[in-house]
């Protein structure tokens, strides 16, 4: 019991620092409602680099959905912006949600669970509506948003790549990781607070890349995210720096870097411009945000952690002291089934799926499904 108090409290601890550290990153003081303001299907879809592909769209595809001829007309879409005012700025939160025409339920029924998806880095949420109509289609009430600088949200295609340039340069916005945790703790008041589709108590969170980051942020920022999923995502950052393992995300941003090498006045990207870098974008993520102290502060909530054995940007070594502290804090809340690592075929603690690096599989999406079914549809 003793063990279980003190991991609580440092958990709330780390999570209030967090939380005030989102704040002042993001200059957002003054909080207001978020208010809706409804629109037709956005036409323009921007990305960074070229469309996703036909195998891309087919793994998207392969998500467990009911088996029905008519699904399209059974769902029900909602493309809508959040307009959450703060201080003197208004920031717009594309969100498209999908979900089961309503039929005659009671109120209670008609309170269904929801999971929140969230895109890879250059991607947008149209990329996900496979997904979130394969959930609609099994009772669930399926949402995306674009994130900061991608999708809707972009004026160009390279609008995010400029924007973490300029976070480097000014060190005046955050829109790596802590903008987007931001809207996503906007996103969860909606949620929870203006919709009677959705039981508030069941509200799961999953992302592919980027998007797995920020579902991992999201979750240790916003207790209102039950049960969390991030895919291909969770990586030490500390751990890639002091074990020359920092490469693969270096060139993942390599506009970024090479920008902050020029600044610096080196020849070529080494280890000290990647942690001036991750330090300016995201103060701390490389200290005490990092996978050893922020995964584990996600227990007792159900966690699944799902990557590739070959993954360069989330190599399986770096995450072996963030999965053993884990481990200790599920066990010391008596819930350990609530927590598994998959790196394969099946689930244990560390098991590794030969052959796959940075990559989205059908294995990863239906085992994504398996788990959220498994928390948040327990009676079915």
């Amino acid at each position: 019991m003793a063990e279980k108090e003190a991991i609580e409290e440092a958990h709330s601890k780390l999570r209030s620092k967090f939380l005030q550290v989102i704040r002042f990153s993001t200059r957002r003081r003054c909080e207001f409602f978020p208010i809706v303001r409804r629109y037709k299907k956005a036409v323009s879809r921007l990305y960074e680099n070229s469309p996703p592909t036909k195998e891309e769209m087919e793994i998207m595809e392969s998500c467990p959905k009911m088996e029905t001829e008519n699904l399209e007309e059974l769902l029900q879409e909602e493309n809508f912006y959040l307009e959450a005012h703060s201080g003197r700025r208004i920031q717009w939160l594309p969100v498209v949600i999908y979900k089961l025409k309503e039929s005659d339920e009671s109120d209670e029924e008609k309170r269904r669970p929801a999971v929140v998806f969230l895109h890879s880095m250059n991607k947008n949420k149209d990329f996900l509506r496979p997904l979130l109509k394969a959930y609609a289609s099994r009772g669930y009430v399926a949402i995306s948003v674009d994130t900061c600088y991608h999708g809707e949200r972009a004026t160009n295609t390279h609008a995010y790549r400029d924007a973490l340039t300029y976070s480097w340069a000014s060190g005046k916005s955050k829109p790596f990781i802590y903008e987007v945790v931001y809207d996503l703790m906007r996103l969860a008041d909606f949620l929870t607070e203006d919709r009677d589709d959705i039981d508030p108590s069941r509200i799961g969170i999953t992302g592919i890349s980027l998007g797995g980051i920020h579902a991992w942020f999201a979750a240790l920022a916003d207790t209102r995210y039950s049960v969390v999923v991030p895919l291909i995502g969770v990586r030490g950052f500390r751990w890639a720096i002091d074990n020359d393992q920092w490469k693969p995300l270096a060139d993942d941003m390599e506009v970024l870097f090479d920008v902050a090498r020029h600044n610096l006045g080196k020849d070529r990207v080494d280890k000290e411009v990647v942690e001036k870098v991750f330090d300016r974008i995201a103060p701390d993520l490389t200290s005490e945000y990092d996978a050893p102290y922020s995964i584990p502060a996600i227990a007792p909530r159900p966690l699944l952690i799902i990557n590739g054995a070959e993954d360069p940007l989330c190599p399986v070594a770096g995450l072996e002291v963030p999965i053993s502290k884990a481990t200790q804090a599920y066990e010391a809340f008596q819930c350990l089934d609530n927590f598994k690592f998959m790196i394969g075929s099946f689930y244990t603690q560390f098991i590794a799926e030969a052959g796959v690096g940075h990559q989205i599989t059908r294995l990863q999406v239906k085992e994504s499904c398996d788990w959220f079914d498994r928390f948040l549809k327990p009676d079915t």
